[in-house]
């Protein structure tokens, strides 16, 4: 495996969750032969299927907090030896942080009938009139059931802990080893006596490894990729459950070799249904350029507001500086030109949004003119698409790489590294995306996700709709 493969910083990845050429050509698939017609599994249609239609008759507005008369015990001494005082400013932090940064608030509202604004003001009367508070870590609990995890996840908007937190740190301190000093300004955040010890954090997980090297350990074995002949020589599928940081040099092993198995089939069928999202950079590289002959260009919009913490997170991207060869974006003032081309963009939100950057890329071919496999491809996709994997059906659709089938998908793939928020008094770790990623029209990517072009037809799923689809010649 030749790890520097993958060393190339790519800066308009989503690494969240947080990659190889194999030498031989043999590869043995899962002899697991389904003719089509016995394929059996079946779920329920969705209901309402098709393009979802953009609503703007209400926005919640984002008012200043209420002046009321705070409570004689307001600066009473809790168990946990903080102050209400303390408490209710870290509250007041987050949600002041998020008015003037994080540009989800009206999608909330339109997909979940969610209003934050009045989360947040019903999380401060409580803590405002709570008898006491045992820890912090009984805060965070009581701010995340009453506020925080009312958006589902929206935006990226959750709280970070545990492994998860550690796991950021450590796709911080990679970057920075590898050369993106832009992580600084996120280590920076999280680098303070209050979230170090709420955390347990040590000097060891800000130590980011040796320059040039990376301190991922990169999986040994990998179940994340499962292969199958539907139909001998004409249909062949392959299921991604993950796009996992640590399997991908394994899991393009193993795919390249199934591609060059299958080279002669008409069909391969990949289903990306269960994948919740993870490196961005695994479907392009281990999906699409090994299987096109000539580069696939596309773009996206970025649109942001440019409150003071992403102005200070996301500082290269505002100073059109740079680090070795790898350039940032560099938002830019909307304008009445930008607006014009983007019909479908909410008004509402439109209002809130300051910068945008145009995001134009392209998946170049691993072997040019000599695609690994040159048949049709098929994307099933399901609303448990997320981030990367949601990034992946936005960019096969877009670049006409793969004809999608199944459901919308769940959104939020198109942006960059979620910011984070650490708390002034407890040290408690919020995420946000910052991005507002829309598409060529303006319609917005976590609101809409991506459409596919066939619905899961009546009594059918994505895969079983693909094949009647194939056996019909419906493509």
């Amino acid at each position: 495996m030749k790890k520097g493969f993958w060393r190339p910083i790519s800066i308009f990845a989503l690494l969240l969750v947080l990659m190889a050429c194999g030498d031989t050509y043999y590869y043995e698939p899962v002899q697991e032969y389904i003719p089509a017609e016995t394929v059996t599994e079946y779920v329920p249609a969705r209901e309402g299927q098709g393009q979802q239609e953009i609503q703007s008759d209400y926005y919640p507005q984002i008012a200043e907090p209420e002046q009321i008369e705070l409570p004689a015990h307001y600066a009473d001494i809790f168990s946990s030896g903080r102050t209400r005082g303390e408490y209710l400013e870290d509250l007041d932090y987050l949600y002041d942080t998020l008015a003037a940064n994080f540009p989800f608030f009206g999608v909330i509202y339109r997909s979940l009938g969610v209003d934050m604004h009045a989360l947040y003001q019903g999380a401060r009367q409580y803590i405002e009139t709570r008898r006491d508070i045992y820890s912090d870590q009984q805060f965070a609990d009581i701010i995340d059931r009453r506020f925080i995890s009312h958006a589902r996840g929206t935006g990226h908007f959750n709280m970070l802990s545990g492994d998860f937190l550690r796991l950021h740190l450590q796709v911080f301190s990679n970057q920075i080893a590898l050369g993106s000093n832009q992580f600084i300004y996120f280590l920076d955040e999280l680098d303070n006596p209050a979230t170090r010890a709420f955390h347990g954090l040590t000097d060891a997980d800000f130590q980011p490894p040796p320059p040039g090297e990376e301190s991922f350990v990169f999986a040994t074995t990998s179940d994340n990729i499962e292969t199958r002949i539907l139909e001998p020589g004409r249909i062949a599928y392959v299921n991604i459950l993950q796009m996992n940081h640590a399997t991908m040099e394994l899991d393009n092993e193993k795919l390249q070799n199934f591609y060059r198995y299958i080279a002669g089939f008409d069909h391969l069928i990949v289903d990306i249904r269960q994948n919740g999202g993870g490196d961005s950079r695994f479907f392009p590289a281990l999906v699409m350029a090994p299987n096109i002959a000539e580069p696939l260009d596309y773009h996206f919009y970025m649109l942001l507001m440019e409150g003071e913490h992403n102005r200070r997170l996301l500082a290269p991207w505002f100073e059109r500086w740079w680090d070795g060869l790898t350039p940032y974006p560099v938002f830019e003032p909307i304008h009445d030109d930008l607006l014009d081309r983007l019909t479908h963009l909410n008004a509402d939100d439109a209002v809130q949004l300051d910068s945008y950057w145009t995001w134009r890329s392209a998946i170049r071919p691993t072997h040019y003119g000599r695609p690994l496999f040159g048949g049709k491809i098929w994307l099933l996709t399901s609303s448990a698409n997320f981030s990367a994997s949601e990034q992946a059906a936005a960019i096969a659709k877009q670049t006409g790489f793969a004809t999608l089938v199944g459901e919308t998908t769940g959104g939020d793939g198109i942006g960059i590294n979620p910011l984070v928020v650490a708390l002034p008094n407890t040290g408690v770790v919020v995420r946000y995306s910052s991005v507002y990623g829309t598409d060529p029209l303006g319609r917005n990517n976590q609101e809409f996700g991506t459409d596919p072009h066939f619905f899961n037809r009546p009594r059918r799923n994505a895969l079983q709709t693909t094949l009647e689809l194939i056996s019909e010649g419906n493509y």
